[in-house]
């Protein structure tokens, strides 16, 4: 029992001297912070790694061109209002000026006209007929009467080279109320009949009626006979009823 209890005190300080002190942990040393301005203690500073900025294409903003707007003011409305004027009075001058211009035309051919007749009256007188009418009557194929072929009757006239007319001008029936002249181109053969009539000049009436009356007319009025074929004009005035 004795020996028991020697042998367990000893393992019992061995343990403590030995095995103990070889089993305590050692402490950990720690971090060294500094709190310094020195550079040895910053410590490790770890520098950032910059990542490659990727380029992208952007396309630059399209500038929007101006609009260019017409206002119309007072002052626009103003002139295209005078423009207007002045050309609608332009074309009225021009009207005008070709009504002028054609009434002078026509009194310039009135005039001839009547020179014409002038010349014929003279050279009527010139044959001794006085102006006479040109009446008369024939035997054979002998002319008598108004040699120049010209005359009056009814209103109307006639003038036919080397004839003179067997009665009286036929008159012409119409219905329209129309004011005018008309001539009639005639082709008469040697008996004195109208072989053909046509409208000639001058002549102031338009109306086909008026024309067609006047043609139907000639064609039915009688010459006196001659030699060969004659050609002449026959005339007709309508007036207003």
């Amino acid at each position: 029992m004795a020996g028991s209890i020697i042998i367990t005190g000893l393992l019992m300080l061995l343990l403590f001297l030995i095995v103990m002190p070889g089993t305590k942990k050692p402490e950990d040393e720690g971090i060294m912070v500094s709190f310094g301005d020195a550079d040895d203690g910053a410590g490790v500073v770890e520098e950032p790694v910059t990542k490659p900025v990727e380029e992208t294409y952007t396309p630059p903003a399209s500038t929007p061109k101006p609009v260019k707007q017409t206002l119309m003011t007072q002052d626009d409305n103003s002139v295209a209002l005078a423009e207007q004027k002045k050309k609608e009075k332009q074309e009225r001058d021009a009207i005008e000026q070709m009504k002028k211009e054609q009434a002078r035309i026509a009194a310039e051919k009135k005039r001839k006209e009547q020179e014409a007749v002038d010349k014929a009256n003279a050279m009527n007188g010139l044959f001794g007929n006085g102006g006479s009418q040109g009446s008369g009557t024939t035997t054979g194929t002998s002319t008598q009467g108004n040699p120049a072929g010209k005359g009056t009757s009814g209103g109307n006239s006639w003038s036919l080279n080397g004839r003179s007319l067997n009665g009286r001008l036929v008159s012409p029936s119409y219905d329209n109320d129309v004011e005018g002249k008309v001539t009639v181109n005639i082709r008469v053969d040697a008996s004195g009949n109208v072989l053909s009539a046509s409208i000639g000049s001058p002549t102031t009436i338009s109306d086909s009626q008026m024309r067609n009356a006047a043609i139907e007319a000639a064609k039915n009025t009688r010459f006196t006979s001659g030699n060969g074929v004659a050609t002449g004009t026959i005339t007709y005035n309508f007036k207003l009823r």
